[in-house]
């Protein structure tokens, strides 16, 4: 019973959850994002500004946001963490 209760209720609610992922300048944030997102490697420019992406994961979300690590964007990147629940510092 217990598990046709969770069954349906898994259903219902979807969980979502902020991940920020920052880092110095080429430490391969963007090739992390994408390999959550695409499961494979992919070559990529260096980041002016910032990537989005929502991975799915049973049912669970993931706002994945990847902020580019040129000095000058740096002073920027505490606007993000608010209500973001990880940290990848790379």
């Amino acid at each position: 019973m217990g598990l046709l209760f969770a069954k349906l209720w898994s259903l219902f609610t979807n969980e979502e959850h902020k991940i920020v992922i920052v880092g110095l300048d080429n430490a391969g944030k963007t090739t992390i994002l994408y390999q959550f997102l695409m499961n494979e490697v992919v070559h990529t420019s260096p980041t002016i500004g910032s990537n989005v992406e929502e991975v799915v994961w049973k049912n669970v979300h993931f706002i994945m946001w990847d902020l580019g690590g040129q000095e000058t964007l740096r002073a920027t990147w505490n606007t993000y963490y608010s209500n973001a629940e990880v940290l990848f510092y790379n």
